[in-house]
Protein backbone atom coordinates (compact mmCIF):
# COMPACT_ATOMS: atom_id res chain seq x y z
CA UNK A 1 0.00 0.00 0.00
CA UNK A 2 3.03 2.27 0.18
CA UNK A 3 2.70 2.85 -3.58
CA UNK A 4 -0.88 4.05 -3.05
CA UNK A 5 0.16 6.58 -0.40
CA UNK A 6 2.97 7.90 -2.62
CA UNK A 7 0.71 8.15 -5.68
CA UNK A 8 -1.92 10.04 -3.67
CA UNK A 9 0.75 12.62 -2.78
CA UNK A 10 1.67 13.00 -6.47
CA UNK A 11 -1.70 13.20 -8.21
CA UNK A 12 -5.16 11.75 -8.73
CA UNK A 13 -5.66 8.06 -7.98
CA UNK A 14 -8.79 6.04 -8.77
CA UNK A 15 -9.42 3.77 -5.80
CA UNK A 16 -11.94 0.91 -5.66
CA UNK A 17 -12.69 -0.19 -2.12
CA UNK A 18 -15.39 -1.71 0.05
CA UNK A 19 -17.09 0.68 2.43
CA UNK A 20 -17.61 -0.26 6.08
CA UNK A 21 -21.27 -1.08 5.29
CA UNK A 22 -20.12 -3.55 2.61
CA UNK A 23 -21.03 -1.38 -0.38
CA UNK A 24 -18.48 -1.05 -3.21
CA UNK A 25 -17.15 2.43 -3.91
CA UNK A 26 -14.93 4.01 -6.56
CA UNK A 27 -13.31 7.33 -5.75
CA UNK A 28 -11.03 9.71 -7.64
CA UNK A 29 -8.90 11.14 -4.86
CA UNK A 30 -5.62 12.79 -3.88
CA UNK A 31 -3.62 14.24 -1.03
CA UNK A 32 -1.59 16.51 -3.34
CA UNK A 33 -1.70 20.12 -2.14
CA UNK A 34 -1.24 21.19 -5.76
CA UNK A 35 -4.67 19.72 -6.63
CA UNK A 36 -6.71 20.31 -3.45
CA UNK A 37 -8.36 23.77 -3.40
CA UNK A 38 -6.30 26.09 -1.17
CA UNK A 39 -9.21 26.80 1.20
CA UNK A 40 -9.55 23.05 1.90
CA UNK A 41 -5.91 22.27 2.71
CA UNK A 42 -5.55 21.24 6.34
CA UNK A 43 -2.07 21.65 7.75
CA UNK A 44 -2.69 20.11 11.16
CA UNK A 45 -5.45 18.07 12.71
CA UNK A 46 -6.37 17.47 16.34
CA UNK A 47 -7.38 13.92 15.43
CA UNK A 48 -4.99 11.09 16.22
CA UNK A 49 -3.36 9.74 13.05
CA UNK A 50 -4.43 6.20 12.12
CA UNK A 51 -1.98 4.47 9.76
CA UNK A 52 -4.70 2.00 8.72
CA UNK A 53 -6.89 4.76 7.26
CA UNK A 54 -6.22 7.06 4.29
CA UNK A 55 -7.73 10.55 4.54
CA UNK A 56 -8.06 11.93 1.01
CA UNK A 57 -9.66 14.71 -1.01
CA UNK A 58 -12.52 13.26 -3.11
CA UNK A 59 -12.44 15.16 -6.40
CA UNK A 60 -15.96 14.11 -7.42
CA UNK A 61 -17.59 15.22 -4.16
CA UNK A 62 -15.17 18.09 -3.41
CA UNK A 63 -14.88 16.93 0.18
CA UNK A 64 -12.56 15.09 2.53
CA UNK A 65 -13.24 11.36 2.73
CA UNK A 66 -11.46 8.36 4.19
CA UNK A 67 -11.17 4.65 3.63
CA UNK A 68 -9.45 1.76 5.36
CA UNK A 69 -6.33 0.67 3.49
CA UNK A 70 -7.21 -3.00 4.02
CA UNK A 71 -10.53 -2.42 2.22
CA UNK A 72 -8.86 -1.37 -1.06
CA UNK A 73 -9.64 -3.82 -3.86
CA UNK A 74 -7.74 -2.01 -6.61
CA UNK A 75 -6.29 1.35 -7.60
CA UNK A 76 -4.98 3.05 -10.72
CA UNK A 77 -2.54 5.91 -11.13
CA UNK A 78 -1.47 6.88 -14.64
CA UNK A 79 -0.21 3.63 -16.22
CA UNK A 80 0.17 1.80 -12.89
CA UNK A 81 -2.62 -0.56 -11.79
CA UNK A 82 -2.81 -2.72 -8.67
CA UNK A 83 -5.49 -5.18 -7.60
CA UNK A 84 -5.90 -7.32 -4.51
CA UNK A 85 -6.88 -10.26 -6.71
CA UNK A 86 -3.78 -10.03 -8.92
CA UNK A 87 -1.59 -9.65 -5.83
CA UNK A 88 -3.16 -12.77 -4.32
CA UNK A 89 -2.42 -14.88 -7.40
CA UNK A 90 1.08 -13.46 -8.04
CA UNK A 91 3.61 -16.28 -7.99
CA UNK A 92 0.99 -18.99 -7.57
CA UNK A 93 0.68 -21.80 -10.08
CA UNK A 94 -2.65 -21.90 -11.85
Amino acid sequence: MQNLIEFLREGVVTVDFTKVDGAPRTMNCTTSEEIIPVQNIIKESSKKKNDEVAVVWDLDKSAWRSFRLDSVNSFKYNEYAWSKEAEFFKGRAM
